[in-house]
């Protein structure tokens, strides 16, 4: 089975130009990351380190989903709960297609009106996913982000990218290079420059039982945004 099968919307696929163009960002290009510095960020993820990126939201720790000693550092260094899981950035129904199963149509329809964005879905976890992104439940949360920074990341790295927000367990998300830099120090191998959006909330995480679409966590997206979408059938 492959999710180009399914209805997604048309910049699921496109180029990462006409990608970024999308994205829903206040940056110039010169507040943009360099090819170098996607460079090193990839050289870093290959290495099983950890790289810290910003997001449209707050900053994110990324690392290889498929190295175990990668995910095993990121839980130590942000003291998390293994059981937690993590979450997937993806670029495309190809990196979709390797880390969950065919979704529900609510998923679809949900996938259709809000990626790019704010948007976490709790998918059937394709066998084989280490325990530590899933959490040790069948499901994976995924995430198509409308940050240019992430974007890029991901077409340099080409893969799916596991991304947390750069915090300790319990303290309030940091939105700036700088302040991962004082925060973690030499624990973070690489840091991509630039801010998010002040005062922007966290992804909302849906999550599907027999009966519908539920919110797990609510963030930018309201129960009345999918509502409009998914009628009566969000709770």
């Amino acid at each position: 089975f492959s999710f180009n099968n399914l209805f997604f919307p048309r910049h699921l696929d496109v180029p990462i130009s006409n990608a970024i163009a999308l994205a829903e960002s206040p940056f110039s290009l010169d507040d943009l990351p360099s090819v170098a510095q996607l460079a090193d960020a990839c050289r870093v993820l290959h290495d099983g380190g950890v790289v810290a990126h910003p997001t449209e939201t707050v900053y994110g720790l990324g690392v290889d989903p498929f190295q175990p000693q990668a995910l095993e550092r990121l839980l130590a260094l942000k003291g998390r709960d293994a059981a937690k899981g993590f979450i997937l950035l993806i670029r495309n129904t190809t990196d979709l297609d390797r880390v969950a199963d065919m979704p529900s149509p609510y998923a679809q329809r949900l996938m259709h009106h809000f990626w790019p964005g704010p948007l976490t879905l709790l998918l059937p976890a394709r066998k084989g996913l280490s325990g530590y992104v899933t959490g040790g439940r069948s499901t994976v949360a995924v995430r198509y982000s409308s940050s240019r920074h992430v974007a890029m990341l991901l077409e340099a790295w080409g893969q799916p990218l596991v991304s947390t927000s750069a915090n300790y367990a319990g303290d309030p998300p940091l939105r700036d290079g700088g302040a991962v830099a004082d925060r973690f120090g030499s624990r973070v191998h690489c840091i991509i420059p630039g801010c998010c959006q002040p005062g922007a909330l966290p992804t909302t995480i849906v999550g599907f039982d027999d009966h519908g679409p539920k919110i797990v966590r609510q963030g930018a997206l309201t129960a009345r945004m999918l509502a409009c979408v998914l009628p009566s059938q969000t709770g």
